[in-house]
């Protein structure tokens, strides 16, 4: 099977029960799967299609299936992942293969062997099920308590990829980065939306818009209660994406401390400091979630406010306020102005030398 960038689909080999017989005008696809002797198409609406060896039920999509998001083909039977995080199976059941564990949710990815499955939760934990005369579905010892990335699923054998900094994976922008900016911001909004725009391969990447205060720093209660809680919001609503990469944009708190509002003689001591927002979102913001968080935040809107400038902090009440200004929006986009360049002459180069 072969999915061109057309969304169309090309199949060749074996025809005894019509596996290759793509339907005519099958258009619009995002991805394929092939079984032994059948095929699923998942089309850009969220549906399924299946043709070839219905022998087993392996070609009846379920009546109403729709919300699709990825789909695996076994041996004779199939799996479905839908948005909501839930697994559909269908087709030959003889080993259990179509039996998805009652209550399982929160699944971003799907694979699928002779008569097993696999799921990966968004919580990087494992669940098989199925046919388990050689192990199968016997998940490793530790395998909890580790990262996994990605999944796949042989004849009668599981595999694993275990997250590392040191590995470089491919990147999926729709599951793995999370671009947040604030909705009280019409700059961090603008600023967000460019990047999306111009930054090469993350148009499809999600974006979250968090509505919080504009200063640089932000409470403790506050950042619990409003920041985090709206991050936890929007991974409960996605159970098919753990985005490993987030971006934080201008006008976004990035110091979490008691002192929000010090006054014009504060001179940079006397309260209680926290770790950075950026730390704290990557250690404490969800069970096995430690994303790389980066921020692309200059000055902008919190130039409005000269006390919040780190060298505010350093210089106190003799620091010259009114040298203190900048077009923060500019700077955001000039430096992604300058990751795109990156990236073109990156492409520029591997395409001369190779």
């Amino acid at each position: 099977m072969a999915l061109l960038t057309n969304g169309t689909v090309v199949s060749w080999g074996d025809n005894d029960v019509g596996e290759t017989n793509v339907p005519a005008g099958l258009t619009k696809v995002t991805t394929v799967a092939a079984g032994a002797a059948h095929t699923l198409a998942l089309l850009a609406d969220g549906t399924v299609q299946a043709w070839g060896d219905g022998f087993d039920g392996d070609t009846n999509v379920p009546t109403g299936l729709s919300n699709v998001v990825a789909v695996a083909a076994g041996a004779d039977f199939s799996l479905a992942l839908k948005s909501d995080g839930t697994v559909v199976g269908w087709g030959n059941n003889y080993s259990g293969q179509t039996n998805v564990p009652l209550g399982m949710s929160n699944v971003m990815a799907i694979a699928a062997g002779t008569a097993h499955g696999v799921a990966l939760k968004n919580d990087g934990t494992l669940v098989a099920w199925g046919d388990n005369t050689y192990g199968q579905t016997n998940l490793p010892a530790g395998s909890s308590n580790v990262d996994v990335k990605l999944i796949a699923a042989g004849g009668d054998h599981t595999m694993v990829a275990i997250y590392s900094p040191l590995v470089q994976y491919p990147v999926d922008p729709s599951k793995d980065l999370l671009l947040i900016y604030n909705s009280n911001s019409i700059d961090s909004s603008n600023v967000c939306q460019y990047y999306r725009t111009h930054r090469p391969m993350v148009s499809n990447a999600s974006v979250l818009g968090i509505d919080c205060t504009m200063l640089e720093t932000i409470a403790p209660v506050d950042f619990t209660n409003i920041f985090l809680a709206q991050v936890t919001n929007w991974l409960d609503a996605n159970p098919t994406k753990r985005p490993c990469y987030v971006v934080l944009f201008q006008d976004l708190p990035s110091r979490v401390n008691t002192l929000t509002d010090p006054s014009p003689n504060y001179n940079g001591s006397g309260g209680t400091f926290f770790p950075s927002v950026q730390y704290q979102l990557h250690n404490f913001c969800s069970t096995n979630w430690c994303p790389f968080v980066t921020s692309i935040n200059m000055n902008g809107s919190n130039s409005a406010s000269p006390y919040n400038s780190p060298l505010y902090n350093q210089e106190g009440p003799d620091f010259p306020t009114n040298l203190f200004s900048s077009d923060g929006t500019n700077d955001c986009i000039a430096y992604i102005n300058k990751l795109t360049n990156f990236g073109k002459c990156g492409r520029q180069r591997w395409t001369t030398h190779h």
